[in-house]
Parts: C-alpha cells; sequence; structure tokens
C-alpha cells in the first residue's frame, strides 16, 4: 500500500462539491475495470479488447474543470473500511499494484465511493450528507437513466423523488458493451437537456466519455441504488434485495422482479433484450435432485434453512429430512413443512449423529444428483441452478461452488466473494487434488465439506460416512473425487455456512490428533496405489503433522505427540534421495 500512496483521491464531499459546482461528468474506476484492462473477464462482462483500451485511456486521462475521474479512495488510511473491506482491497494490491504504478499518474483523482458511501465504512457518520449531496445533483432537473434490466434504481425508495422528470432506457445486465453503439444511439435520441445517470458497469465509462464530449453532463454512479437501500435500513452487513440486483451479490438468477407501474411507465426504450433467456426446465433439463438435511437440534435456525431450500429456482427436487432425535423441537418444526409441501420426506431416528444421517438419507434418496446441506446453514436461491448446470454443461460428475460464512452473534458476514472474484473452471482429478493446500478461494476448506457440492448419486455406491468419529468429511469426501472423472468449481457464494457458539470446538477438534494423521495416512496410501502424483500430498501431510503435535503437546497426548514427532523425524532426515 505504501508504495501506492502516491496516488491522490478527494473525498466524497469534495468530489461531489466539484461535480456540483462544474456540471462535471463523471467516470468511475474500481476493482472490475482494471481486471478488464488487464486482460480478465468479469461476471457481467467479458473481456472485450475494444473497451479494456477505451478503459485505459479514460484512466490515464487526469480530471478537468468539467470531466471528473475517479478512483477508489483507498491509497490511504485503509483503517476507516470494515475488515471485509480492507483485506479485499490488500488482496488486490497484491495482485495489481504494478499495474496502478504504471497507469495512474494523474496528480489527483475523485472517488470512485461518490455512489458507495456507507456499508464498507466503519464510521457512516457522514453517509446522511453524502446522500444529500448526491440527491442534489439532480434536485429538481429532468433525467435519463441508463440502467441494467435488474438494476431498477430508486423502485422501492425515494432516490430520485426530488427529479422534475425521470425516463429509463434499459439495458442487459451482461454483456452491455456488445450493444454499444444502440445504446448510444438511443441515448442521443432521448437526451435533450436532461442530466444523465448511468448505472451499467464498465460500459458506462465509455458512454459517460463519449456523452461529454457531445455536449451532455453524464454521471456514471453504479452500486448507489443498493448504498441507499442498505442506508435506509440501517444494515451493518450487505443485504441481498429480492426484488431488484443487489451489489456484490453478482448473480442475478432468481429475483423476483414485482410489477412497478410507475417504473414500467418511465421505461421509454430496451435495448439489446429481445432474446428471452430459456431456463434449464424450459429446455427439458429436469433431472431430480436429493438434498439430504441432517437434523439436530437446530430449532433456531431451521426454519431458515428450509425457507432457503424451498425458495430455489430450479424446482426439480426432494428434500429429506432425517431427525437425528432432536430434543429441542426440530421434529416438530420438520413435521410442519414435510406436511405442508409434498417435496419433502421426513424420517425420525434415534440421536446417532450426522454420519449416520447422512448415510440414511443417502439410502433414500432418489434423485439422479446428490447434495447436502446442514439444518443450521442456508442457500441462495440459484444454488441448485448453478450447480446442476455448471455439471450438465461440462459433462462433470461433481459440481462445487464456494460459500460465505454467517457469524450468527454478530448477524453479518465474515468474508465476501465479490463479482469480480468470480470465474469457472472445470478440473481433473489430478488438477483438483492439488487444490486442497491452496488456501485461496476457499478451496482447502470447500475441498473438504460434504455440503457446497453436487454429486451424481451413483459415485456413492460402496461409499458411506463412518460412524461414531468426528472429521467425516474428511475421511469420505475425497474418495467421492477419486471416482470422479471431471470436477467443475463455480467461484460463486451460493452457501451461507453458519458459525455459532454451538458450533464444534477448537477443544474438540485438538482432542481427535490421532484421526486427522489417520485419514491423511490413509489418503496417501490410496492415491499412491491409484498412481497419483503425491508430491504436494505429502508436503501437506507434513504441515498437517507439525499442526498435530502441537495439538497433541497442548492438549497432553504425550504418547500420540512422540508418535508424531518420530515421524516428523523420519520425514526431515530420512527421506529417499532422488
Amino acid at each position: 500500500m505504501s508504495d501506492l500512496g502516491f496516488i491522490q483521491v478527494r473525498p466524497i464531499l469534495e468530489s461531489l462539491a466539484y461535480i456540483q459546482e462544474r456540471g462535471a461528468s463523471v467516470a468511475r474506476f474500481g476493482d472490475g475495470e482494471v481486471e478488464l484492462m488487464t486482460g480478465s473477464s468479469i461476471p457481467y462482462q467479458d473481456y472485450d479488447p475494444a473497451l479494456a483500451q477505451a478503459l485505459l485511456e479514460i484512466l490515464e486521462t487526469p480530471s478537468r474543470e468539467d470531466f471528473l475521474v475517479c478512483l477508489p479512495d483507498v491509497f490511504q488510511d485503509l483503517e476507516r473500511y470494515n475488515s471485509n473491506a480492507r483485506l479485499f482491497w490488500q488482496q488486490h494490491f497484491a495482485r495489481y499494484q504494478a499495474f496502478y504504478q504504471a497507469h495512474c499518474r494523474s496528480p489527483w483523482y475523485g472517488s470512485t465511493f461518490i455512489s458507495r458511501p456507507y456499508i464498507d465504512l466503519v464510521d457512516k457518520g457522514q453517509a446522511a450528507a453524502s446522500f444529500q449531496a448526491l440527491k442534489a445533483l439532480w434536485q429538481g432537473r429532468d433525467v435519463l437513466l441508463v440502467e441494467g434490466e435488474t438494476s431498477r434504481s430508486g423502485v422501492g425508495n425515494d432516490l430520485f423523488a426530488g427529479v422534475g422528470s425521470l425516463e429509463r432506457l434499459v439495458c442487459p445486465s451482461r454483456n452491455a458493451f456488445a450493444h454499444y453503439e444502440a445504446i448510444r444511439e438511443a441515448v442521443h435520441s432521448r437526451a435533450g437537456d436532461r442530466l444523465i445517470l448511468v448505472m451499467l458497469g464498465p460500459t458506462a465509462k465509455v458512454l459517460v466519455r463519449d456523452l461529454h464530449a457531445a455536449g451532455y453532463q453524464a454521471l456514471d454512479l453504479g452500486h448507489i441504488d443498493s448504498e441507499y437501500e442498505w442506508f435506509q435500513m440501517g444494515a451493518t452487513h450487505k443485504v441481498k434485495l429480492e426484488h431488484k440486483h443487489t451489489a456484490e451479490f453478482n448473480y442475478d438468477e432468481g429475483l423476483q422482479l414485482a410489477a412497478d407501474l410507475d417504473y414500467e411507465r418511465q421505461v421509454v426504450a430496451r435495448i439489446g433484450l429481445e432474446e428471452e433467456e430459456v431456463t434449464f426446465e424450459e429446455k427439458g433439463n429436469s433431472d431430480l435432485i436429493s438434498i439430504v438435511v441432517p437434523v439436530y437440534n437446530v430449532s433456531s435456525y431451521l426454519r431458515r434453512c428450509l425457507d432457503s431450500i424451498l425458495k430455489q429456482t430450479y424446482g426439480q427436487f426432494e428434500v429429506i429430512l432425517v431427525n437425528d432425535g432432536s430434543t429441542d423441537g426440530s421434529g416438530a418444526i420438520c413435521q410442519d413443512y414435510a406436511a405442508k409441501d409434498g417435496r419433502i420426506r421426513l424420517v425420525h431416528q434415534e440421536n446417532q449423529g450426522p454420519s449416520a444421517a447422512r448415510n440414511l438419507g443417502l439410502q433414500l434418496a432418489q434423485g439422479e444428483y446428490v447434495t447436502f446441506v446442514d439444518a443450521d446453514d442456508f442457500l441462495e436461491a440459484t444454488y441448485l441452478e448453478v450447480l446442476y448446470r455448471g455439471l450438465v454443461e461440462n459433462d462433470a460428475d461433481i459440481s462445487i461452488c464456494n460459500f460465505t460464512s454467517f457469524n450468527e452473534e454478530r448477524q453479518s458476514f465474515l468474508f465476501s466473494i465479490t463479482q469480480e472474484m468470480f470465474f469457472e473452471q472445470t478440473y481433473s482429478v489430478q488438477e483438483w487434488l492439488q487444490k486442497e493446500s491452496s488456501g485461496a478461494n476457499n478451496f482447502h476448506l470447500v475441498f473438504t465439506f460434504s455440503p457446497m457440492k453436487l454429486f451424481k448419486r451413483s459415485l456413492w455406491e460402496g461409499i458411506a460416512y463412518p460412524l461414531g468419529r468426528l472429521r467425516e468429511d474428511d475421511a469420505t469426501i475425497y474418495k467421492l473425487y477419486l471416482k470422479a472423472k471431471r470436477i467443475h468449481f463455480s467461484n460463486q457464494p451460493l452457501y451461507y455456512y453458519s458459525q455459532s457458539p454451538a458450533g464444534l470446538s477448537r477443544n474438540q477438534m485438538q482432542t481427535d490428533t490421532a484421526s486427522m494423521i489417520a485419514i491423511a495416512e490413509e489418503r496417501l496410501a490410496l492415491l499412491v496405489a491409484l498412481g497419483y502424483d503425491v508430491t504436494e500430498h505429502v508436503e501437506s501431510y507434513y504441515k498437517r503433522l507439525e499442526k498435530c503435535q502441537a495439538d497433541a503437546l497442548q492438549t497432553g497426548q504425550i504418547e500420540l505427540y512422540q508418535q508424531i514427532s518420530s515421524k516428523l523425524d523420519l520425514l526431515r532426515h530420512h527421506r529417499k534421495e532422488d
């Protein structure tokens, strides 16, 4: 960060005052534009050389009296932002520092955060003044709003209550640049003397530049609507909006776009939206998916979990609830839901633990595919659809997504995966096995967990979870990988993992150190026997031994500590010479 301290960004209110006083146009740059300029695609815009070049030209243009070029105000005093934002920008600069050093040489910049003045800031006290200054930009003016199909900026709130009049041009939410000429012509035909507000991702920067050159005032204000919604509700974390696009929630599948007569009256043209997408189920892809949910004493969270399952955009599923002897009323909640929805099948058993519950669920499953959901966790509405799409379209045997941790005490997400971090890839088994030790994109956690995955059910033939032990995921899931041919991964946070005081404690896991070692050794033996390259797995095993050695000493397991120390001595001093 210190190497980028030369980049000077004016604060939000100062940037807004500059726009107001000079009638300036605005182009805002964020991390997504940087990824495009360096050759990568992002979820809402595929890489396009012409777009990348245009963005670079704008970025390298110094701000002038009537045109403000903006960057995120994160090059000094990063402690102003919450921990999630700080971590994101630290990781971003670690990757793109050289780009900023080469291309951001202007004397100063406006703040990209003029339209993001709330959610990431620790001190939110200035947000009201920022939104007031924003609204003053269009107070009493006739406005032409250019936005994506799912943006619906100002719908359901008073963001634009002070305008003289409002018209909307609705464009594709994804790959808008493919329709750039048509969008630009439509704006010219409707602009007149209107103030033009653009919420259209990277395409907005190019459109603002060209409109400014033609004599219009145009403001690039992406994400302003989500920020304003969060501000109005007093949110402390990024809350997904059900009726329109939400910043950082990446993918718009499953939105319930409510009918709004005022919105429809404001729409004067739709560009590039002639072709309607056909859903998987409309194409005839409607294989049954079995969702296995073990339930034990989760009455506080169970309804949230089941509601998220029943809201899935992919409708061909059955839910197998295995009530594992709950004593807190969870069984009654299960019965209530099973009575209301025929897709839910409920079985009760004496308490035997999650392995036995999952094994019973697998025995009862009738679907072509199977996924697991823990009863205190919850899902994005597109969880099944995205996993199914990834599996079918890539001829994979297992489809995997990412997750976000949700802290129940603080009612906040511990980290976020933004649209700029999106990628998807299909791996061979060897390639996927090498991801286990990678901390990037949560691979080391996603690799092991039972949820977040859609399996061909046939892979489970001959495999069951071990009974009466911890780390059942660690002992089981890798065996499914070994039976697969192709594994698809989508870096979308479609699964919400609950973290609560009732969860498995660190002390419990420490006392199960012997299992951690035994699982690693069993896996190594199988990989060698099956002919896989185990170079990285040997190193991972070595690190696991070091961790287990410390845990054994900490918990007083001295005999185990001595056994581990002996193995470490062999690895350190007696490896076979090549």
